[in-house]
């Protein structure tokens, strides 16, 4: 998803903080901080993302869904997320 796209969904889905507090768990007095569009340097390669800093957690998430084979050797994707 380029830079505009991801504009237009934050935008859309009520700001950064929503789209915070609705993919991570979040504490009943976390806040968001700030948020930072950012790439994550995995062996695989750089993953487009947002990392949000708040109160209590330091998060990544990516822009869009990545690639990965599961243990039956089938093709799947995922939103990469962490915290």
């Amino acid at each position: 998803m380029g830079r505009i796209a991801q504009v237009s969904k934050v935008i859309s889905e009520g700001g950064y903080d929503k789209i915070f507090q609705q993919t991570f768990e979040c504490l009943p007095d976390e806040k968001l901080k700030k948020a930072y569009a950012c790439y994550l340097s995995t062996s695989h390669g750089p993953i487009m993302g947002v990392l949000y800093v708040s109160t209590a957690k330091l998060a990544f998430c990516s822009d869009s869904p990545v690639a990965y084979v599961t243990e039956d050797n089938q093709t799947a994707s995922a939103i990469y997320k962490c915290c």
